[in-house]
């Protein structure tokens, strides 16, 4: 053990930070970091006589020379300890000192720190003056088994007088030996060394303590800090989400418009060839008529007899009249122009559709920890114009399939007063399988943070995994040996910012502390391996009954407050959600359909028929506005806050995935759109 503590001090006190050496006469800044006096003097500023530490940046005034930085006992008595120990050659000094050279050492006194031969070492141990003094083996010594005890023996000496410091001189402050007492200090304040540090170590253990707060504060302050840089990354990815999903609605838009003008173009152009064509028709009629009656006419006069010219004469004269007096219609020159509403042919958007703004919130940071989603953002985007849609745009079709999984359809704008949604697009799509964990992920159930971030619950691997929008995982929360057998997540949700899940017929909520057990809720009715729960703002967590037809509602710490229950009402509840008005959007997945019950029980509405069967209602989730979105199969479908179907708002065709879908409710910020989150896994 005394051999390591030797490692670890020239490990951490004997290199140089500069030089990556043992030290070269060691000098100590005024923030206690050593450094080779060589080193510093390349460091040292001829002009301001100064020298910044390479370790911190702190400031040390040197006077302009490196030698008046501190020479610190305590290092140098442990480099004597090392030099002592690692000289490749020993020989005895007591030998040297009476001249005679190389005898080698093979004993060391830790009292007078003299390396001695056989013989020095027998006299030296019979001597008077140095008969208690500790001689050990040379090899001993050097394999660090004595470093301690050296340690305790090492004295050093005035530099003026070479006696050992005995003495601390309270006036000058500084260590003195019994010359320097009789001679310069012999009028000051002067107590044994053993006394003053007595004296003086309550104080300075006291200062080390008051480290501890510092320390702490300035290690939370970089957490802070390292969570502000988080947010400002989110936040960033946040802004090109919405960046991205305005220019595609504007785009969308622009999309519209053109359809909508290039159908009008084609109608208009139809028209006015038809116009024309009939037109033609007439005159070409004319024309065929004009040159029968010119031939005709020309034959009776260059062929026929008097009498037959004259008996011909009134019906010539009478259809040339007919043909001159015609009126053949004009054509109607209509000539189609584009205007581009406050640009020219070559258009140009000439106002900044974007803007950044930056708040200076001066509690950023604390705010960026708490996950509070008003303020917690310093970067906020505004758009500042839209381009409007036009009155004859054509309507997009309601159910479009697609190939890519994450393509939504554009939708047009219901004016019926509902608040409806009208736009939907991709935002991002990302990979949350961990290679860790060999099973193949099976994602059971969603929830959402306040602070965006996503909760996942794995029932395969037995973990629940928190993700931030970006795709990061921010942790991972295994489910084994946590005070409980090998728990199974099912269902989960965020209630007062604290993560319950479902495992079998019991639920769960985990602790703040990684290392603490998990804390069981309550037992659950009934004997399901699975239950779905919901959460109502902060104040309950609903848990669906299945062939009971019943949502039991528990507080956080468990306690039943109430059943919502249909009466004689016959089906299977599985997934549902909670809307702002409290009522219950319930899939019943054994009648197909998605019932609205209120907080009594009372049903206020089946829905059923969706205009694109097959419906089979899976997931459920509702919006700030309280509209719809049900899972069918592979498709979503929007439904109004009374429940009557609006539109199919996703196709995906590809097989063998199992969809989730949950919806970012933006409440404390209006202006924000919802967004979507839909999460797709292989079924197992």
């Amino acid at each position: 053990m005394a051999s390591q503590l030797s490692d670890k001090i020239q490990e951490h006190f004997l290199e140089c930070k500069i030089c990556f050496e043992v030290y070269r006469t060691p000098r100590t800044l005024v923030c206690l970091h050593s450094f080779c006096e060589p080193c510093l003097e390349k460091l040292l500023d001829k002009a301001t006589g100064t020298v910044t530490c390479p370790d911190c940046r702190m400031v040390s005034d040197l006077k302009g020379s490196v030698s008046n930085a501190k020479a610190s006992f305590f290092i140098n008595s442990l480099l004597d300890l090392l030099h002592s120990k690692t000289a490749k050659e020993t020989f005895c000094s007591v030998c040297l000192a009476l001249g005679k050279n190389n005898v080698p050492a093979s004993s060391r006194c830790l009292d007078c720190a003299d390396f001695l031969c056989l013989a020095c070492a027998e006299v030296h141990c019979l001597s008077k003056l140095t008969l208690d003094h500790r001689v050990v083996s040379l090899t001993d010594f050097s394999a660090g088994l004595h470093d301690e005890e050296a340690r305790l023996k090492q004295e050093h000496r005035c530099q003026s007088h070479r006696e050992p410091l005995r003495f601390f001189c309270d006036t000058c402050c500084s260590p003195i030996c019994r010359d320097c007492r009789m001679l310069g200090h012999f009028s000051h304040e002067v107590q044994s060394l053993g006394q003053a540090a007595l004296a003086r170590r309550p104080h300075l253990e006291q200062l080390i303590s008051s480290l501890d707060s510092n320390i702490e504060s300035l290690t939370q302050k970089e957490q802070e800090v390292d969570s502000a840089i988080q947010q400002l990354e989110e936040d960033k990815e946040m802004i090109e989400d919405q960046l991205s999903g305005y220019v595609s609605e504007i785009i969308e838009q622009l999309f519209a418009q053109k359809s909508a003008i290039s159908e009008q173009l084609s109608i208009f152009v139809e028209q006015q060839k038809q116009k024309c064509l009939s037109i033609k028709d007439d005159v070409h009629h004319l024309v065929s008529s004009a040159h029968n009656t010119k031939e005709f006419s020309t034959q009776v006069l260059q062929k026929g007899k008097d009498y037959e010219v004259l008996d011909l004469e009134g019906a010539i004269q009478g259809q040339i009249e007919r043909l001159q007096k015609i009126n053949i219609p004009e054509i109607e020159r209509q000539t189609p122009i584009l205007t581009i509403s406050g640009g020219s042919e070559s258009f140009c958007i000439k106002t900044e559709i974007f803007k950044l703004r930056f708040d200076s919130a001066s509690n950023s940071l604390e705010n960026s920890t708490t996950g509070d989603t008003n303020t917690s953002s310093e970067m906020k985007l505004s758009a500042e114009t839209t381009i409007e849609k036009s009155p004859e745009n054509p309507t997009v079709p309601q159910t479009v399939e697609h190939n890519e999984p994450t393509s939504f359809t554009p939708v047009p704008h219901q004016a019926d007063g509902q608040n409806l949604p009208t736009y939907f697009s991709v935002i991002r799509s990302f990979d949350v399988s961990d290679a860790f964990y060999s099973n193949e992920e099976n994602i059971t159930g969603i929830a959402l943070f306040p602070s965006r971030d996503i909760v996942i619950a794995d029932n395969a691997n037995n973990i629940i995994k928190r993700v931030i929008r970006t795709g990061k995982i921010r942790e991972t929360i295994s489910t084994d040996n946590r005070g409980w057998d090998d728990l199974e997540p099912f269902s989960t949700v965020i209630c007062d910012n604290t993560i319950f899940f479902t495992s079998g017929s019991r639920l769960f909520k985990i602790p703040p502390s990684e290392d603490d057990d998990f804390i069981q809720v309550c037992n659950l009715r009934g004997s399901h391996d699975k239950y779905c729960i919901a959460a109502y703002e902060d104040e309950y967590i609903a848990v669906s009954e299945g062939i009971g037809c019943c949502l039991s509602l528990y507080t956080t710490e468990g306690n039943l407050v109430g059943r919502v229950s249909p009466s004689f009402y016959e089906g299977k509840f599985t997934f549902f959600t909670v809307n702002s008005r409290e009522e219950f959007i319930v899939s019943d997945t054994k009648n197909r359909r998605v019932l609205i019950i209120s907080r009594e029980g009372n049903i206020m509405h089946i829905c059923s028929d969706v205009n694109c069967p097959p419906f089979n209602p899976t997931s459920v989730c509702v919006d700030k506005f309280d509209n719809i979105y049900v899972l069918s199969g592979k498709r979503i479908i929007l439904l109004s806050p009374l429940g009557s179907f609006e539109r199919e708002i996703l196709n995906h065709t590809c097989n063998a995935v199992f969809l989730h879908v949950i919806l970012v409710k933006h409440k404390d910020r209006p202006r924000t759109p919802d967004t979507f989150f839909l999460v797709m896994t292989s079924v197992n």
